[in-house]
């Protein structure tokens, strides 16, 4: 079955095979580019949207302090001069653990900036939020409180946009993490790996139960036949970009969604997008979400169009799909049948 979702399927596959992308609904949510009131006298500015947000800005020397409840807004390029800290010389930014989220460009250009301390729970809506800092700004994410706001059923959680950040500046700022268990957290999501990455704790191991480190390893084999004598495949789990994540969450129903997989098809001559016919291959199910009758399929982005692949094969621990398409995104997926119970026969006592 295919669904075809145009250009917004093409934005998302470019996202989720690079980096990830811009929360949209997030960036929609402050269209008029936030003007802060600023106290008589003072270098104190405050923000108030709604009933959710209630903010201060404080500029103590060369530190800004972000305090309060709520959303840092978003900015458009022609609007940054909205910001209290706009063209100040603050080379450190501290932002309380209770700020929910951080919007568009709302730090970015602060090329005196070296310093940015924040929680591991606050959101960072886009990755423009800290562009143009100055080289080697240091990025303290304190803390294991991980937070999450699914898109549709989907999940995804803010160290999710995190690392997508990281991803976005991956060896021009450094980060610290609380410790190891942070750090593989980040690492196993996002590929190429993120450097000059440390922890603040390298001895303990300290974690978030709620959250744990994603491991979902799979293989994946030709089937029937290979495009080319040489060609391989390769499979990896990687959290994809926000875009990718709304198509998913458009077409998942009632289903629960699993994990994301770049897929990948090569021989000598390089990536193979295409295949002169369709291939079958076999995908194994990670143990984590092996369930006996449990039913699989996937949702594959590519060529414009939304593909869902259905399993055409029995086993519990295998899915088995074809494609001509195969080096692209793939969401596992997959929905619980209720096992089929015995009518009792009237007849019988």
């Amino acid at each position: 079955m295919k669904k075809l979702l145009g250009i917004l399927t093409a934005c998302a596959l470019t996202a989720s095979l690079a980096v990830p992308s811009t929360n949209v609904m997030a960036a929609a949510s402050n269209p008029d580019n936030a003007i802060w009131m600023q106290e008589s006298g003072a270098e104190i500015w405050h923000y108030t949207e709604g009933t959710d947000t209630e903010l201060s800005a404080t500029i103590q020397g060369d530190t800004l302090y972000i305090r309060g409840q709520g959303a840092v807004p978003s900015y458009d390029k022609d609007h940054l001069g909205n910001r209290p800290w706009h063209n100040r010389p603050i080379r450190s930014l501290v932002i309380a653990d209770s700020v929910t989220s951080i919007g568009e460009e709302a730090f970015s250009n602060i090329n005196t900036l070296y310093h940015v301390t924040m929680s591991a729970g606050t959101f960072i809506d886009s990755p423009t939020a800290f562009g143009g800092l100055a080289p080697d700004c240091i990025f303290d994410i304190t803390g294991t409180n991980i937070t999450s706001h699914n898109i549709g059923n989907v999940p995804y959680t803010s160290l999710d946009s995190i690392a997508a950040m990281m991803q976005t500046y991956n060896g021009t700022y450094r980060y610290r993490l609380a410790n190891y268990y942070m750090i593989g957290w980040i690492q196993d999501t996002v590929f190429p790996k993120i450097k000059q990455l440390s922890p603040h704790d390298a001895l303990t191991t300290y974690s978030n139960p709620a959250y744990p480190i994603p491991n979902y390893p799979s293989s994946l084999r030709f089937a029937t036949h290979r495009p080319t004598s040489d060609a391989q495949t390769q499979i990896q789990c990687r959290q994809q970009g926000t875009a990718a994540l709304e198509v998913f969450a458009a077409v998942l129903g009632d289903a629960t969604y699993a994990a994301a997989y770049n897929v990948s098809v090569s021989d000598a001559k390089g990536l193979i997008k295409q295949t002169d016919t369709p291939i079958t291959y076999i995908m194994t199910i990670p143990a984590t979400f092996q369930y006996p009758g449990r039913q699989f399929w996937l949702i594959q982005l590519g060529n414009g169009v939304v593909n869902t692949l259905a399993d055409e094969d029995l086993s519990d621990s295998t899915l088995t799909f074809t494609t001509d398409c195969p080096s692209t995104v793939y969401a596992l997926v997959y929905k619980d049948v209720p096992l089929q119970t015995a009518i009792p026969d009237p007849a019988l006592p």
